[in-house]
């Protein structure tokens, strides 16, 4: 009886939740996004407002429920990869620290050579700017027409050497531990930052906000020049990942850019973080945080990212298409078919 009877209170405490119908329509619309393959426009607005709702306790309870239907693989006592060479103590270490602090800084970096090739893949090919993001220009550094330049992610993915890098090993184990079970790679995104405007811009995402594009996810961040205070640092407070850790009278306002003095009496000091570093310099976060770019005084930056995800249930972007793979890139993603969900690769 005892085991009938807390099925009861379950089901009473459950029935009593305010979002008990919320949860009720978004747990329809995921088996029709199971089925389909696709996530309506409702289901999105579900999950943003679940998120709110919850304090981020819904996106965590989901993610519970994909670790049983997507166990991890098992992987070798040792890993070597971009960031360095990982037992399996130093992933539990960075995944204690990314689960506290919500974000981890590594000592390595990529090389200047790929820093180098990956700087002149920017130079030389089109992006697309504010305020309509349709027509494709080459970013000039002598003449910034806008304050940021963002790379299509089809020209991303075909790159050989993003290729790369989406593949690590490491990298893949880091997201793998994170979410407790096996990640799907999500997209790549590169962008220029520059000095075009000197006041924070919300087309740069250089106000406090926080990511909801899926479940639960985790981004790695790559400075492919080298970033200090005057050319716009990666900004977060640490920590705002977690459960109940924003402020409701903040996140009731919903899914929107926040001004920093909005957020300065809610965190201590010292839980804002400036992330500066050379080229090459690699870090990567749950930007669930409160997180932003700063403002350019001068110069320019260009940031390498690529997002891991749990689901692929939330925004809905165009599956990537792989027509330029190589060898290495086409057999890895045939060999792991999860992690591939979210590519096609044309014949």
């Amino acid at each position: 009886m005892s085991g009938i009877f807390k099925k009861i209170q379950k089901s009473i405490a459950y029935r009593t939740d305010k979002n008990f119908w919320l949860k009720e329509k978004f747990n329809q619309n995921y088996q029709n996004y199971l089925d389909s393959g696709a996530t309506t426009e409702e289901a999105y607005q579900e999950l943003v407002q679940l998120y709110v709702a919850t304090n981020g306790k819904f996106n965590e309870e989901y993610n519970a429920k994909l670790k049983k239907s997507n166990p991890p693989l098992p992987v070798a006592q040792s890993l070597k990869g971009v960031p360095g060479n990982f037992t399996n103590d130093d992933f539990k270490k960075v995944n204690a620290t990314l689960n506290q602090n919500g974000y981890v800084h590594f000592d390595a970096k990529l090389s200047k050579e790929l820093c180098d090739k990956l700087t002149q893949f920017a130079l030389n090919t089109p992006s697309l700017i504010p305020p309509t993001y349709k027509e494709p220009v080459i970013y000039n550094p002598e003449n910034p027409v806008a304050e940021i330049y963002k790379f299509n992610a089809q020209s991303l993915i075909n790159n050989a050497d993003i290729q790369q890098l989406i593949t690590d090993p490491v990298l893949i184990n880091f997201a793998r531990n994170y979410f407790g079970c096996e990640p799907i790679f999500d997209f790549p995104a590169m962008w220029w930052s520059t000095a075009f405007k000197k006041e924070a811009s919300s087309e740069a995402a250089q106000l406090f906000h926080f990511d909801l594009d899926r479940i639960k996810w985790l981004k790695v961040f790559f400075y492919i020049n080298e970033v200090t205070l005057d050319n716009g640092p990666h900004c977060y407070i640490e920590g705002s990942h977690k459960v109940n850790a924003k402020p409701a009278e903040i996140l009731n306002r919903g899914y929107v850019r926040v001004p920093d003095a909005d957020l300065a009496p809610y965190y201590k000091p010292d839980a804002f973080k400036t992330v500066c570093g050379e080229a090459g310099s690699m870090f990567m976060g749950d930007t669930k945080c409160w997180h932003k770019g700063t403002p350019l005084k001068k110069g320019h930056r260009l940031v390498l990212e690529i997002e891991y995800t749990s689901s692929m249930f939330g925004a809905n972007y165009p599956k990537m298409e792989v027509s330029n793979a190589s060898q290495t890139f086409k057999g890895f993603c045939a060999n792991n078919k999860t992690f591939a969900t979210n590519l096609h690769f044309k014949k």
